[in-house]
């Protein structure tokens, strides 16, 4: 099959997204289809990021990319008033689906798929009579939602997925859509990255805790460190984070006097596996506070930790317990206690036989999550489109 992938992102990013999408291409790509990716060239500031995709993240050159010279609002951010700059990037996004819509026509692609940042493009897809597929990750803002439903209920050719249950219950419900109408379809991960499984053991004098992903309290950066507190005999190992977000939360346990935490910052997407298989406990501590975290988030780092096989430590909120089972293949804590984080990782270390349980079962639970398994079901998915 052809197949366009239409984003309107900033590539390479250092956000999850940018992996989600590229990781999703390489495998449409790596099952036979002739794949396209479009996107919009914007400003770069890190030198890190001044490079092409396929460096940035590792992978191999497989598919085509179409870096669109556009007009990049974000260099504008700084010199409007807020309500005139939504209004400035609603426009942009307008003509960027126009446009992205009307350069993919040229590739005659059997199907384009987009992520829920892209309304104009799906809206202009369904006028065009296009088969399309649109990711949801999150509840949209209003005017995406609104744009939206106008297209999902008057389209008979467009497949939806969302990445976790109440994510697609709640989008169901907005969109006046009938029940299973929004597949669930999770996160994914490369296996093939995730070769080397690192060996469960008592002997290390002070054990690595893990973290990698975003700093911010939903995610629970600030109770980590409060958890620190509590963890003396460990080694707190946070990776990943802009580098505002990293002083701040540097600053915050410095502050606290903890000195057993330490601030990685960002490093390139191929380079975190060797940070999950120095661990020997990894740490998804995501706010129950917080309803997208505790609902709609589907994180990539749950099934990359997963892959590991190293022993993982979670929030108990249905986004991770659609996925996990507790003694199975985690441990779960009360969310935003860090009392119960520390006493959990504790009993955790001090029972290597349920350690090795959880690595065992943790690897096989991974081999469902692919993202070529991804891939193949949203395929057979659109072929059910006349």
């Amino acid at each position: 099959m052809k197949i366009v992938y239409i984003t309107n992102a900033r590539l390479p990013t250092e956000k999850a997204h940018g992996v989600q999408i590229l990781k999703m291409i390489q495998a449409f790509s790596g099952l036979g289809n002739q794949t396209i990716l479009i996107h919009p060239k914007r400003h770069q500031k890190e030198i890190s990021h001044k490079t092409n995709v396929f460096k940035f993240y590792g992978i191999e050159k497989t598919f085509e990319v179409k870096s669109l010279k556009f007009v990049d609002p974000y260099i504008f951010r700084s010199f409007m008033p807020k309500s005139i700059y939504r209004f400035f990037s609603f426009l942009i996004d307008f003509m960027w689906g126009i446009f992205s819509i009307n350069y993919s026509k040229k590739y005659s692609p059997d199907f384009l798929i987009f992520r829920d940042n892209t309304p104009f493009s799906l809206f202009f897809s369904y006028l065009l009579g296009i088969p399309s597929v649109i990711e949801f990750h999150d509840m949209p803002p209003f005017i995406s939602k609104r744009i939206f439903k106008f297209a999902l209920k008057r389209s008979k050719r467009i497949k939806c997925f969302s990445v976790t249950k109440k994510l697609s219950s709640d989008l169901e419900n907005y969109f006046g859509l009938d029940k299973n109408m929004i597949k669930v379809l999770h996160d994914a991960v490369d296996l093939e990255e995730f070769t080397n499984k690192p060996e469960i053991n008592n002997t290390s004098s002070k054990p690595i805790l893990t973290y990698c992903g975003s700093l911010s309290y939903e995610k629970g950066t600030d109770l980590l460190i409060e958890a620190a507190s509590k963890l003396e005999g460990f080694q707190v190992i946070i990776v990943g984070g802009l580098d505002v977000d990293v002083k701040i939360y540097s600053e915050k346990a410095s502050n606290m006097n903890i000195n057993n935490i330490r601030f990685v910052g960002q490093v390139l997407p191929f380079e975190v596996v060797n940070y999950l298989n120095s661990s020997d406990i990894l740490l998804l501590p995501s706010s129950g506070k917080s309803k997208k975290s505790r609902e709609y988030t589907s994180a990539m780092k749950l099934f990359e930790y997963l892959a590991t096989g190293v022993p993982i430590v979670a929030s108990n909120i249905p986004s991770n317990t659609e996925i996990l089972t507790e003694y199975k293949n985690c441990i779960l804590f009360n969310p935003d206690d860090p009392d119960n984080l520390s006493q959990e990782i504790k009993k955790l270390w001090e029972d290597r036989s349920l350690r090795e349980k959880i690595s065992k079962n943790s690897i096989e639970l991974s081999r469902q999550f692919t993202w070529k398994n991804r891939c193949k079901i949203i395929i057979d998915e659109i072929r059910e489109i006349k």
